[in-house]
């Protein structure tokens, strides 16, 4: 840590509440989003209250220091970004403070739709609706002026803000609203109360006033209404003639005058009915000319999509492949709202009559009045434009001219003449529009690895932004200037710009407030702070798992900042870790960003096996949820797995880790002393003794361990080899370590049903645990022979065409996804390709209307749980759906995100806290007496499912079993659990 930084440190420490950081991983972490921008800031500050960001800005003002606020950090223009000491509001300021009958007043913090759930309670919503609202904070909308699809109907933040709550460069306070002119007169004679904050907001009242009277005609000329347009200050509609209207100033003002506190918000009804209709045509052209007939009609959202949007939203889901012909080139999904059904019916006929009259080509795609499917064609361009990023090859879309607006009746001439711009400059770009609004989103696709060109940027820039002003357009419609666009503003506004660099100078006179943004004298400011180059990783860099440099740029290449790992909505699962604490080291973006920096040379290659970055990477327990919800579907799990494996191999095992690595080594000990081991699992004494010798929680639910293992009691008939190409089908029977060591009746059970279905089973006898709770740890010396005895072990098998079932998800992953990356061996891809879940083999056997059926009832309700390992296998939940076809089995799906054990993980009264609260919504639904059993075919989150409660969970194999009238003995796992300590 540099002198600064340290000093920084040194100073603020027990001076705010919150925290302070300036560690290098911090540092990396925070100097990039979702921009092609890179600043290294001096620190970063998270503030619990006002008065911290008060005490902030107080030192930042007396040690010239920049404040950069920032939310979350996925802005695509690189406004957070900057030199100075970063303010994260995210983390700490994300509170509603107070709703009203029409109004409510929050801290930046707050996700917009995490607010908009709130208000939902009472019908009503915080209308502006940027794309990514489920990662986008309140002080991210204000700062950039945020709008989305409906701004055509429901105008843009500016549009909905009462009053900001404001922290000036120097520590000042004031509360900015609609501010009578007539308390300068009053201020001036001395009849106001003659506060500080009072005697403050006079004088900038009293200057603004001043300096927008003088420019009026000024304003008036280069601020003309006929886009949305947030690029520089807004400055029209800020002074009537009796009030200054302060917060339409503030609102797009990205930082630059001042860090919001807090803000007092309109909010709206919800929408009574909606109605949604998508549009297909076979050229670009001729959807951009409807546009102009549909606005007529007021729709509440008309979202245009070119054909490389159509293709990814075809390949997204199957229900838009059977609505999105191939040989549309463009789409318009339109929508209309109303008191009734019949209103918005009507409405959205009336577009299709309009659209009609002027294309009898365009079709007719779908229409959609139900919630359901209103939303589900809703989500289309939510679904299909962050997957642009997951489009491979050499180039990929590039954001730096991504937020033009154009006045609609220019709008099919613009993009006539934006075309030939691209094409002037050799490069293709995709297009997404709120196209009612003139909002129009390009992004050029570019090579990814090496330097961006910052002279073919800038070109491009320079050369589109001239055709949009020639229209009448705006840089910057919705995103804000940042460093991307900042350079331009001059040539947007002439000499208006010099009366946005007076407002500044009322507000911010020694420029410390997220400097470089809006005001700049860089000419090149758009290319100042690129990423560095991105080449192969170092050579000092000994690389763990079986991938190249090569392979480890490309995944970390992969990872564009998007933030929507940051996500808490409830129907995704992405990272348990951040859900529980919202700071950046818990994002899986932060883990590929610290890799970057070292693979760029930016960070010593030596972070990697450091404790900072242990600390980084301890945030990770490798359920893989990042990676299957990821937009670009980043490897971040296998990027952790090689900086813990580095660590490991510099440092070695804590006795911590080392227990969680080594958990599946503690069946074969328990079951062979099976009386005393059981004994101390389910004393509370022994298990306070246990707790502080091997940090096991006293309080976590055990299983108990079996008296023999299976595979130990297994006939002779199950331990036999399968003969190639014999009459009877065979299948190879991976045990697991809890079926094997703690219940042996879930091995047996997959048996019956498997013989009562006419299939052989197979169970090696020398098989030992798959090693994954090893290699979650990155300790790969010992799992890599863990898995080169597996695979030596199973190769034979897999070679004769067997298939090798696991009724354990975590092992089916590890054999099929991580052994690849672990061990090099000659037959280790031929064992994963033969591995399959047990679920998704039973439902191969179904299909092929080769499952037997005959199934007595159960007449239960029983919560189900999918594990997260299984969802990183298939999308699907095969033995959910095969439950269904139990007579009276009523299966009800529990939505509540990961159960937060993580096979050992969740074991340790280290981690325990931490895992009770990222599992406490599946801990309550279990709770709550909505069922009788629960259900899942994960081991770990059935100790989390019967934790607290003596509702018994079971592997929906158990139920097949019963049902089939297999194993009635398994009747009795249905009653109520009596022992406190122990699972069932």
């Amino acid at each position: 840590m540099d002198e600064r930084r340290q000093r920084i440190l040194e100073d603020l420490t027990g001076v705010i509440d919150g925290e302070l950081r300036c560690d290098p991983l911090t540092i990396s972490m925070y100097s990039s989003d979702a921009s092609l921008h890179q600043i290294a800031p001096l620190g970063v500050a998270f503030p619990r209250n006002r008065e911290d960001v008060v005490a902030l800005a107080k030192y930042a003002a007396e040690q010239s220091v920049p404040l950069i606020p920032r939310g979350s950090g996925t802005g695509v223009a690189g406004g957070a970004l900057g030199a100075g000491l970063v303010v994260d509001f995210s983390r700490h300021m994300n509170r509603v403070i107070a709703t009203d009958e029409d109004t409510v007043r929050v801290e930046p913090g707050i996700v917009r739709d995490r607010l908009n759930a709130v208000l939902a309670r009472n019908g009503r919503y915080f209308p502006p609706d940027p794309s990514n609202s489920s990662i986008t904070t309140v002080g991210g909308m204000l700062a950039v002026d945020a709008a989305g699809s409906h701004s055509v109907r429901v105008g843009s933040t500016r549009d909905h803000v009462q009053s900001i709550e404001l922290v000036l460069a120097g520590g000042q306070t004031l509360e900015a609203g609609d501010e009578p002119l007539a308390m300068l007169k009053s201020l001036a004679t001395g009849a106001a109360e003659d506060s500080g904050s009072a005697s403050v907001k006079g004088e900038i009242v009293g200057r603004l006033a001043r300096l927008l009277a003088d420019h009026e005609e000024l304003i008036r000329k280069y601020q003309r209404p006929l886009v949305r347009n947030c690029s520089g200050y807004h400055l029209r509609g800020v002074k009537s003639e009796t009030h200054l209207h302060l917060p339409r100033l503030l609102v797009g003002s990205e930082g630059t005058l001042g860090l919001f506190t807090a803000a007092t918000l309109h909010t709206a009804l919800l929408p009574a009915r909606r109605g949604v209709v998508l549009l297909l045509f076979g050229q670009l052209e001729a959807a951009a000319r409807t546009v102009q007939a549909i606005a007529p009609h007021q729709p509440s959202a008309c979202d245009l999509l070119d054909r490389r949007l159509l293709t990814l939203a075809r390949e997204a889901d199957s229900r838009f492949e059977k609505l999105i012909s191939p040989a549309a080139e463009a789409a318009l999904i339109i929508e209309q709202t109303g008191f009734s059904d019949q209103q918005v019916r009507d409405r959205i006929q009336m577009i299709i009559r309009a659209v009609r009259l002027l294309n009898t080509r365009a079709v007719v795609s779908c229409e959609a009045y139900s919630f359901e499917d209103t939303e589900f064609l809703w989500s289309l361009p939510s679904k299909v434009v962050p997957r642009l990023t997951r489009l491979k090859g050499q180039t990929r879309p590039v954001p730096f001219v991504e937020d033009i607006a154009v006045p609609i009746e220019a709008l099919h001439d613009f993009l006539v003449r934006a075309q030939k711009v691209f094409q002037s400059h050799e490069v293709t770009a995709s297009l997404y529009a709120h196209a009612a609004a003139g909002q129009l989103h390009f992004r050029p696709f570019l090579p990814i690895l090496g330097s961006f060109d910052p002279q073919r940027i800038e070109s491009i820039a320079r050369d589109l932004y001239q055709v949009v002003f020639s229209v009448g357009g705006t840089i910057s419609g919705e995103h804000g200037d940042g460093l991307s666009r900042t350079a331009f503003i001059r040539s947007q506004y002439g000499p208006l710009y010099r009366v946005f660099q007076q407002i500044k100078n009322v507000f911010d006179p020694h420029n410390l407030m997220n400097p470089g943004k809006i005001i700049s004298d860089d000419a090149h400011l758009t290319i100042r702070h690129l990423r560095p180059p991105l080449g192969p990783a170092p050579e000092v860099v000994d690389l763990q798992l079986r991938w190249t440099p090569a392979e480890l740029t490309l995944a970390i290449a992969d990872c564009n900042g998007c933030g929507v790992c940051r996500t808490q909505e409830p129907e995704q699962r992405m990272c348990p870790f951040f859900r529980v604490d919202q700071v950046e080291e818990a994002s899986p973006r932060s883990k590929a960003n610290v890799l970057r920096d070292i693979v760029s040379g930016v960070l010593d290659p030596r972070n990697l096996s450091a404790d900072e970055t242990k600390r980084l990477t301890d945030l990770c327990f490798n359920c893989k949820q990042c990676q299957i919800e990821c937009p670009s579907n980043v490897d971040i799990p296998h990027m952790v797995i090689e900086a813990k494996a580095a660590y490991v191999d510099a440092n070695g095992l804590s006795r911590t880790d080392w227990l969680l690595s080594h958990a599946h080594s503690f069946g074969g000990l328990g079951s062979t002393s099976s009386l005393a081991a059981n004994w101390v699992v389910n004393n509370p004494t022994a298990r306070w003794v246990l707790e502080k010798l091997v940090g096991i929680a006293r309080q976590r639910k055990l299983p108990q361990f079996a008296r023999r293992s299976f595979v130990r009691s297994a006939g002779r008939a199950l331990l036999r080899p399968p003969r190639p190409g014999g009459k009877i089908p065979s299948v190879v029977y991976f045990v697991g370590d809890y079926a094997n060591y703690y219940d042996p009746e879930l091995a047996r059970a997959f048996v019956a049903i498997l013989k009562h279905n006419g299939i052989r089973v197979h169970v090696p006898s020398g098989q030992v645990g798959s090693g994954m709770s090893m290699i979650s740890a990155g300790d790969l010396v010992p799992a890599r022979r863990l898995a080169e005895h597996n695979v030596r072990e199973l190769a034979e098998s897999a070679r004769d065409g067997h298939a090798i079932v696991c009724t354990e998800p975590s092992a089916a992953l590890c054999l099929s996804q991580e052994y690849p990356r672990v061990l090099d061996h000659p037959d280790v891809t031929l064992v994963a390709s033969q591995v399959v879940e047990a679920g998704a083999f039973l439902m191969r056997l179904h299909r092929a209307g080769e499952l037997r059926t005959e199934l007595e009832p159960l007449d239960l309700d029983v919560g189900y749980h999918t594990p997260c390992h299984l969802r990183a296998l298939s999308p699907t939940s095969p033995l959910r759906e095969l439950l269904s076809l139990i007579p009276q089995l009523r299966v009800h799906t529990i939505e509540e995100g990961c159960s937060g054990m993580a096979g050992a993980w969740g074991l340790t009264q280290q981690n325990f806290k931490t895992s009770i609260q990222m599992g406490w919504g599946l801990i309550s639904r279990m709770r709550d007496g909505s069922f009788d059993i629960g259900a899942t075919e994960c081991c770990s989150c059935k100790m989390q499912m019967e934790q607290g409660t003596s509702v018994p969970t079971l592997h929906p194999l158990k139920l097949l079993a019963l049902s089939y009238g297999l194993m009635p003995e398994i009747r009795a796992r249905l009653n109520p659990s009596t022992k406190k300590l122990v699972v069932t």
